[in-house]
């Protein structure tokens, strides 16, 4: 009887490798105890019980993938949130759009901000333009282009974690 239980933990333990070791504990405590309940409650062997959970590399992928979501919502850094957008799809289509959305975000604030360090250059004489168009634009443009590239950074990371929270809400809870 425990030989079964071990033998999923153990497998288990294997997959949930790289999450830290007390979050590995506590899924494990939470997995016996319900394995316990289930074969108490329901009259059936332990080996029936632990069939019901599936397969534990699969469980494991789902605690890895909320973890990740959560510590994306947590986070501002915005390869954790890469890294829990990534985990929010199951489908490889899912995955690549919200990468791909999460990307061109940065790309466009990345853009805004070269632009900026381009009217710094400009400004300052540097590679000078000509100097009808030297008149409309100016200094005055470096810290608007930097305020802009901040709010479009602050937007993707806000509409990706609302999205992160979403999704996070919206699965089945990883506790079986």
């Amino acid at each position: 009887m425990t030989a079964h239980i071990d033998g999923f933990i153990a497998r288990l333990r294997a997959a949930l490798r790289g999450l830290p070791e007390s979050e590995i504990e506590d899924i494990l405590r939470e997995i016996r105890s319900h394995i316990t309940e289930l074969s108490e409650a329901e009259g059936s062997d332990v080996a029936e019980a632990i069939r019901s959970l599936g397969d534990p590399v699969d469980l494991a992928m789902t605690y890895r993938a909320e973890n990740a979501m959560l510590q994306a919502e947590c986070s501002g850094s915005p390869l954790v949130i890469l890294q829990g957008l990534r985990h929010a799809s199951r489908t490889r289509v899912g995955r690549s759009t919200a990468t791909l959305l999460y990307v061109i975000g940065y790309a466009t604030v990345i853009s805004v901000w070269r632009e900026a360090v381009h009217e710094l250059f400009v400004s300052a004489g540097v590679g000078a333009a000509p100097s009808a168009s030297r008149e409309i634009r100016g200094w005055w443009l470096v810290p608007v282009l930097v305020i802009a590239g901040l709010a479009i950074k602050y937007a993707v990371d806000r509409i990706a974690k609302w999205w992160l929270r979403r999704v996070r809400r919206s699965m089945p809870s990883s506790a079986p």
